[in-house]
């Protein structure tokens, strides 16, 4: 019974400690659905639920287990070391020893005892003891930079992020008052991950997929965004076409975009984890994390809600090793630099809607002011790097931005951290007349 109440704990608490501690020398009567789950942790990173439990084993016994780890753990080993003593006693061997000489078998007996040690729970790491598995990780990190990091798509925020963006433990917070682009930005930088061959996810409770669509082919081709939505009586639409049976006729990564219908209006972050695994998604946004609902169960403030709900995000992104943008709205007043000043070309942390533990659970955080000429769709935007766990902050860049044809054109400033001449990473503007491909 008691390697019963063990998988039962394991399958409803997903204590991964518990799973890797008790092998299945524990479970002798269960080893094949100990090794069931372990097999689905190595391949899924999680462990299986009752259902998935059920599907390969129809008749094994669910429980309500209420328990003690502890309890648990000392009955498992008592259990453990019963069985092994009586697989002993019972061997024709052991029995012929005793019959010969029985010190001798008391004293292996005893040995057998002693030998038999309880698991101890491990806490952390030795980093000392692991030392030489970070010098084999650097070595990999400057071979194969590229599975370490994911390009931006812009050159000089890949340089004050030290690479790009993470793939795991990186929760980035892009924020920006009403109508600056932060949208924009999260879905440049989502392109970008596209275009590097990865599936990726954009959820989307505000604007339709097809406008999300509408923005990427602006971002990728640099097809007039007016022109593409039909607000422009003489835009050429022969190259849009020709452009869109190439995009459709080739095997490309995938570029989900999913709205709160596609979790039946209730948006969870359990829900975007089955969202991740079902495509193999390597990196995705959340256009508005206000629109998730919190899973720990009870009733609570605006602000722990948005507190529980990025530290489970930044969870996500551990446990499934992939970038996760979560873009969230500025206050649109009350904006401030370091000094207190209001500040209009760069929003400070504080200014985050709702939530300090927002930028508490973050890895990066980046604000985004756009700055529109009063002619065309040109303007200027400007990034502020506000934290970056993983370097220095502070940075600012600050780029000529074309909204209309997804332009970005850098321009050098004191601020920026760098030494990059202007106009190193023009996008070039599509020109309706050319091949999109």
């Amino acid at each position: 019974m008691i390697q019963v109440q063990a998988l039962n704990y394991l399958i409803n608490s997903k204590d991964i400690d518990f799973l890797t501690t008790y092998g299945k020398e524990y479970y002798f009567n269960y080893e094949n659905e100990y090794n069931f789950i372990l097999d689905h942790y190595h391949k899924y990173k999680n462990i299986p639920d009752m259902a998935t439990m059920l599907d390969g084993f129809p008749e094994f016994s669910v429980i309500s287990v209420s328990e003690s780890r502890e309890y648990l753990e000392n009955r498992l080993f008592e259990e453990y070391v019963f069985e092994t003593i009586s697989d002993y006693m019972n061997d024709e061997k052991t029995a012929d020893k005793f019959s010969k000489n029985a010190i001798q078998a008391k004293t292996e007996l005893l040995n057998k005892l002693q030998s038999l040690q309880q698991p101890k729970k491990s806490y952390g790491e030795d980093i000392i003891k692991t030392a030489q598995s970070r010098y084999d990780a650097f070595l990999d990190h400057i071979a194969h930079p590229d599975e370490y990091y994911i390009s931006t798509g812009l050159t000089e925020l890949d340089f004050i992020l030290g690479g790009g963006l993470r793939r795991g433990e990186e929760l980035v917070v892009v924020f920006a008052r009403t109508g600056n682009c932060k949208s924009w930005i999260s879905e440049k930088i989502l392109t970008s991950a596209w275009e590097q061959g990865l599936n990726v996810g954009f959820f989307s409770p505000e604007m339709t997929s097809k406008a999300v669509g509408y923005r990427f082919d602006t971002l990728y081709k640099h097809f007039n965004n007016n022109g593409i939505q039909g607000n422009i009586a003489d835009f050429d639409g022969e190259a849009y076409k020709k452009y869109i049976k190439e995009l459709q006729s080739k095997k490309l990564p995938t570029f989900s975009v999913t709205t709160p219908f596609d979790f039946d209006k209730k948006v969870t972050v359990s829900k975007l984890k089955k969202w991740v695994e079902a495509l193999d998604l390597k990196m995705i946004v959340i256009d508005g994390v206000k629109y998730l609902e919190n899973e720990r169960g009870y009733k609570q403030a605006e602000h722990d809600r948005l507190t529980d709900l990025s530290e489970d995000l930044m969870s996500l992104s551990i446990e499934m090793g992939i970038p996760i943008i979560e873009v969230v709205q500025a206050n649109r007043v009350g904006a401030r630099d370091k000094d207190g000043d209001v500040n209009t070309d760069a929003p400070e942390i504080d200014t985050i809607r709702g939530s300090d533990g927002i930028s508490h659970n973050a890895s990066r955080i980046l604000s985004v002011v756009h700055n529109r000429t009063t002619k065309g769709s040109a303007g200027s935007l400007t990034m502020y790097l506000n934290k970056n766990r993983y370097g220095q902050d502070g940075n600012k860049l600050i780029y000529t931005y074309d909204i209309n044809t997804g332009t970005f054109t850098y321009v050098n400033n004191p601020k920026s951290g760098i030494d990059i001449e202007p106009d190193t990473t023009t996008d070039e503007t599509f020109n309706d007349s050319a091949d999109a491909f």
